[in-house]
């Protein structure tokens, strides 16, 4: 049973071989990705390379190939066949390997130097991919200076020497010139390339810091302006209190006084004019404190004409959001309330505020659609964008710290309410549904 289930398992390993990459591949592939950062950057040295070594096979199996015995064609086959797959690791795999590689491939080099002799039309094409690889997997000046070494390796390797039987004459001046002319523009290449990719690099580095720095103003934006908005309701509170108190000082006042010249004026022992006088003095004195009530009453009474509500507070925030990024919001407030509680107002300001900037900032959104709905004393708000999906993770997650859909979430379980958030066809959806309560005059 246990020679079954593994023969099983391997049958299995098998098929999925057939169908997949091995996971060495994916790996490199992986990893070079990540690395180089686009498939174009990644693949064509490397193609390149392979091409070269394939002209270079062309020029040797029509050339000094054909004057070679069968075993020893079959050894020249197999060190172009080890250098061509040499290229792979010393293109996609890290600096370990790659130095490995190139090794091995100057190795390769040496020896097909050594058997062909001076054939500028096969030595040329056989370094030039491990000189583009010394240079673009290594930084200057350790890549030139490597790819440097590799050419006096082919140099030595091209003086009079014999081989298989037969003698061949070291290169010639003007041979040697051409060879190095060659490899020393593909060595400049490679570096220009190795620059330009540190410089990309480098810019790639900038743009996120420049990126997360944008997301923590976006953030302290988001944060003043939700301060803004709700600091001048809190100040009000505080007013109100003020005035209260001012009003009971008043009333208790004016009738402790009102007590007191009543008092003189029943049990006072002077005569109707002095009573009289004790009267208007108290007549006086109680209109003063009504007209003084009346102020401070029209104080409390005053209604916040710039701090807006309800529909309008929302329709301000869609639509500085749609003037600042450009993202269409389009705003159904259906059956929405006149007025709100205050607090189910502010967690349903923080809702759409939070589904805008995650549509925005993660979703890469062009669109935004908000719409409430109200039913059975509940009030719903439902965003929906047409961002990317696949950012649907980090939104889950709340992208801020304490104000993201995690704390959000909180916050609206907190007054009996709930908040759903997940990736739709298209796009992304949030929604949450508050209980408006017996009391929905906005107090």
């Amino acid at each position: 049973m246990a020679g079954a289930s593994e023969a099983g398992a391997a049958a299995e390993a098998g098929a999925a071989g057939d169908d997949h990459p091995p996971q060495l591949f994916r790996a490199m592939l992986h990893w070079a990705l990540m690395k180089r950062g686009s498939a174009f950057g990644t693949f064509f040295p490397l193609l390149l390379s392979l091409g070269s070594y394939g002209a270079a096979w062309i020029s040797f199996a029509s050339g000094p190939g054909r004057m070679l015995e069968g075993g020893q064609y079959a050894q020249a086959a197999a060190v172009f066949a080890t250098a061509a797959l040499l290229a792979v690791p010393a293109f996609l795999l890290g600096p370990g390997a790659r130095g490995a590689a190139c090794v091995l491939s100057v190795a390769c080099l040496a020896f097909l130097a050594n058997a062909v002799g001076p054939e500028p039309e096969i030595l040329a094409p056989a370094a030039a991919p491990v000189v583009l690889a010394l240079t673009l997997g290594f930084s200057a000046p350790g890549g030139l200076a490597a790819a440097a070494a590799a050419q006096a390796v082919l140099i030595a390797a091209l003086r009079p020497h014999s081989a298989w039987g037969r003698e061949l004459a070291g290169a010639g001046g003007a041979q040697t010139a051409a060879l190095l002319s060659i490899l020393s523009i593909v060595a400049a290449l490679g570096a220009a390339l190795r620059s330009r990719e540190n410089k990309l690099a480098a810019l790639g580095s900038e743009l996120e810091r420049m990126d997360e720095a944008y997301r923590k103003l976006a953030d302290a934006n988001l944060d003043f302006q939700t301060f803004a908005l709700f600091l001048r309701e809190e100040g009000m509170e505080n007013e109100r209190k003020r005035i209260a108190g001012e009003i009971h000082d008043i009333i208790g006042y004016t009738l402790t006084n009102l007590i007191m010249l009543i008092q003189a004026a029943l049990y006072g022992k002077g005569g109707p004019a002095e009573t009289r006088a004790i009267l208007e003095k108290a007549r006086l004195h109680a209109d003063e404190s009504l007209s003084e009530a009346r102020r401070a009453l029209a104080a409390l009474r005053m209604r916040d004409a710039d701090r807006p509500r309800g529909a309008n507070l929302f329709l301000r925030l869609t639509q500085n959001f749609q003037d600042v990024t450009g993202v269409a919001v389009r705003t159904d407030f259906a059956n929405l309330p006149t007025a709100l509680p205050r607090p189910v107002e502010k967690i349903l300001y923080r809702v759409i505020q939070e589904g805008l900037t995650n549509a925005f900032r993660h979703g890469r959104a062009t669109s935004v659609d908000v719409g409430f709905w109200r039913e059975g004393g509940k009030l719903s708000v439902r965003l929906r964008d047409d961002g990317s999906s696949a950012a649907a993770g980090p939104r889950d997650e709340g992208g801020r710290a304490g104000i993201g859909l995690a704390g959000l979430r909180e916050r609206v379980e907190e007054l009996g309410g709930e908040l759903e958030a997940g990736p739709v066809p298209d796009g992304f959806a949030l929604r949450a549904t508050m209980p408006l309560g017996e009391d929905e005059d906005g107090k």
